[in-house]
């Protein structure tokens, strides 16, 4: 039968893919040193979230 070695993919989600993206620090002033480290901080929560985003999508393909 050709058809009992097919794959099935588990329904589980691992833990760290299914927690909610990080708030974003709020900009508290305009100075040039305060928006770096905010850009910074904010680039890293947005491609951390992006990541989970796409391994949930790839799981599902």
């Amino acid at each position: 039968m050709g058809c009992s070695n097919s794959t099935h993919l588990s329904s589980t989600i691992p833990a760290n893919l299914l927690a909610p993206c990080p708030d974003l620090q709020k900009l508290e002033d305009g100075t040039g040193r305060t928006l770096l480290i905010w850009s910074v901080d904010t680039v890293a929560k947005y491609n951390e979230c992006k990541s989970k985003h796409e391994a949930i999508v790839k799981a599902f393909e």
